[in-house]
């Protein structure tokens, strides 16, 4: 733990993307509501943007067993890292793929779909530009691709395209608590129209306002998305906290 935080810290913006405050991470872990009474080796949890794993680990904590842990990082070395900290934290049948997420998703079924989750924890990288590099958007946009029924996110802002690719990888009952930008909250053009078709089918459960200069390299201020897709189609509001203060 306090390695990573510490080679976060000294490799300064260019590493900082990879490790979320152990505090975000216990919080996001307790929220998803994994519990060592409910949880077997079936339980599933994947972090499609994870870094060095250390949000992954915290969630496997809470489970307090020998879950089922799944990962992918675009940056090699940083996949190396992750693969590494697993077996150190006692998880050696964790999975961690390298690649990608939105260009060449590596966790997918016999049928080229999407594999799904009992939960999921990110940290994206805050508003990439060049997401789409590689994403077939018109096949994305199809039935069973991840922007059916939400809309094609902004070009230059990969924030919503990380959480459409969650929400497709979640299962019937899945739930995820997703790190991302303020501006998620209130940006307007396509990205309000995704935001309208979100909240109209009731998978966003919670918001929690978390304060600025929470993570490395950025000071921007960040929220938690809290998702959860069972019993969505009959959620009447989202419950809202603004915890920016402390």
């Amino acid at each position: 733990e306090y390695l990573m935080r510490h080679f976060a810290t000294e490799s300064g913006k260019s590493k900082g993307q990879f490790y979320t405050p152990a505090e975000v991470s216990r919080i996001m872990a307790k929220i998803i509501g994994i519990n060592a009474k409910d949880s077997t080796s079936e339980t599933s949890v994947y972090d499609p943007t994870c870094g060095s794993g250390s949000l992954l680990l915290k969630v496997a904590a809470e489970a307090e067993k020998l879950i089922s842990v799944f990962g992918q990082e675009n940056d090699s070395a940083t996949a190396g890292l992750a693969r590494m900290n697993m077996i150190l934290h006692n998880n050696p049948t964790a999975v961690i793929r390298q690649g990608n997420t939105l260009s060449n998703p590596l966790f997918t079924d016999a049928n080229s779909r999407l594999k799904t989750f009992d939960f999921v924890v990110a940290n994206p990288p805050f508003s990439f530009k060049s997401w789409s590099n590689g994403v077939n958007i018109p096949e994305e946009q199809q039935e069973g691709g991840r922007f059916y029924s939400y809309g094609v996110p902004p070009a230059k802002n990969g924030d919503y395209a990380f959480l459409l690719h969650i929400i497709k990888s979640l299962k019937s009952r899945g739930k995820a608590a997703v790190i991302l930008p303020h501006g998620v909250l209130f940006r307007g053009n396509a990205e309000a129209e995704i935001r309208q078709n979100l909240i109209r089918k009731g998978i966003v459960k919670g918001i929690i306002g978390l304060p600025a200069n929470l993570f490395y390299g950025t000071g921007i201020p960040a929220c938690l998305i809290v998702l959860d897709k069972e019993n969505a189609e009959s959620r009447k509001g989202v419950f809202m906290m603004d915890a920016g203060k402390g």
